[in-house]
């Protein structure tokens, strides 16, 4: 009876034991928890009050960090040279050229603009038009339109044809325009068809040397005759890059230069591929590009976009090969 009774005495400590340890893990559960939920609480609080210490100041991207969504060489297309634009250029309709406000040193200037096109860029839908193979009888045409419009563009143009335009040429540099290059030739087969690099560095030299020659302007942003796919790979581009260049392609092709006569062709085919928050607009100096030249730009403007022109400085990678270094 004695035995019996021991162990239920024993059972009952046993369970009371028990009992205690649960009672005891859940208190220290229940502490770490509440000790997790205040630390948790504290960290919010702190990187709340970080965000909205830091709400003002500014974000900084790099522009070649922003590539076209997808290029796409079409098959036959033209190209032409642009020029460089650096004072008294319209800021609404050039939003890559900030306005410094006060008294500051040029240091200051420099960040101030640095940082307030990377912030105008990330809200901003930007497009930028491009010409290629003039300077002709069609350049001046177009850039009173853009005059109009208040409006700069970029020029790709033909080396052999700058010295007979060279009035052309220097009114769209004057005019804040940026001049672009576009070989000598314009010609496929001296360009590429030996597949080495060598005569097309040659032809760019050239045409960058004539057109310091005859306006000033020391130009390095190229753009291939016929787009710079399939003919250029990587060893190619390194060449490129190598001489000193930069190269564009485009995101929208107008295929203006095979709608002879027909300049609604021409807008429809810019209305089609427009849809990137960046645009670079592949264009000719062609009768029936100036006539859709005043539709496309009211579209353009009608879909929020911005013009605007290349600068050296605030460079925008855009080639089919997406290559950073040009």
């Amino acid at each position: 009876m004695n035995f019996v009774m021991e162990r239920s005495n024993e059972t009952r400590i046993e369970r009371a034991n028990q009992a205690k340890k649960k009672r005891n893990r859940l208190i220290i559960t229940i502490n770490l928890i509440l000790l997790s939920a205040i630390a948790l609480t504290v960290i919010l609080s702190y990187n709340i009050r970080q965000e909205q210490s830091g709400a003002t100041l500014p974000k900084l991207t790099t522009l070649n960090s922003k590539q076209p969504d997808s290029l796409v060489p079409s098959d036959d297309h033209k190209q032409a040279s642009t020029k460089d634009q650096n004072k008294g250029q319209d800021q609404k309709k050039d939003p890559q050229l900030p306005a410094a406000k006060g008294d500051k040193s040029p240091s200051q200037d420099s960040k101030i603009a640095t940082d307030a096109t990377a912030a105008a860029l990330q809200k901003t839908k930007i497009v930028y038009l491009t010409f290629d193979d003039g300077p002709n009888q069609y350049t001046d045409q177009i850039l009173n339109i853009l005059s109009k419009n208040d409006i700069h563009a970029t020029f790709f143009m033909i080396g052999s044809q700058l010295q007979d335009e060279k009035s052309s040429v220097e009114r769209l540099i004057h005019e804040g325009h940026y001049p672009g290059l576009h070989s000598m030739s314009h010609n496929y087969n001296q360009l590429y068809k030996s597949g080495s690099s060598e005569h097309f560095i040659q032809e760019f030299k050239q045409e960058q040397a004539l057109l310091y020659k005859l306006t000033g302007v020391k130009s390095s942003l190229i753009r291939a005759p016929y787009g710079s796919a399939p003919q250029i790979g990587y060893n190619f581009r390194t060449d490129i890059f190598e001489a000193g260049f930069k190269m564009w392609d485009w995101t929208v092709d107008s295929k203006d230069w095979s709608y002879e006569g027909k300049p609604d062709k021409v807008v429809q085919q810019v209305k089609r591929q427009i849809h990137r928050k960046q645009e670079v607009i592949l264009m000719h100096e062609k009768k029936q590009t100036v006539q859709a030249l005043p539709q496309i730009i009211a579209y353009l403007q009608h879909q929020g976009y911005s013009f605007a022109v290349y600068k050296p400085d605030h460079h925008v990678v855009v080639n089919f090969g997406k290559d950073s270094r040009l």
